[in-house]
């Protein structure tokens, strides 16, 4: 079955295929940058509580803020733990880490 350009049926579905498959791959491509991105924020409020622990072991201080990449990282140390608060969206994440090194991320959507 040809039509008046010389294109058959098959090169068309073929085409609408390849079409179809490419554009199927948005939704996981977005779902992918999105776990990188929560995963980069995770990552800079761990690096946020080890400075924390830096500056309270060498100035005394047991709160300090610090910003990466346009987030800010506000940190609290008490009794051995160092919990690291940060906006993601709409929500509000703590991140806190013990002294044997265990971490627990807690959630709460901002108000």
């Amino acid at each position: 079955m040809w039509n008046e350009k010389g294109v058959s049926m098959i090169e068309s579905m073929l085409t609408v295929s390849v079409i179809f498959v490419l554009v199927s791959f948005i939704p996981a491509v977005f779902q992918l940058k999105s776990s990188l991105h929560n995963q980069m924020l995770e990552l800079h409020a761990s690096q946020a509580a080890y400075e924390g622990v830096r500056i309270a072991k060498t100035t005394g201080n047991t709160e300090g803020r610090i910003w990466i990449d346009d987030v800010e990282y506000t940190w609290h140390l008490q009794n051995d733990t160092i919990c690291v608060q940060y906006n993601h969206l709409d929500e509000e994440r703590l991140k806190c880490v013990n002294a044997d090194g265990e971490s627990k991320t807690i959630k709460k959507a901002l108000h």
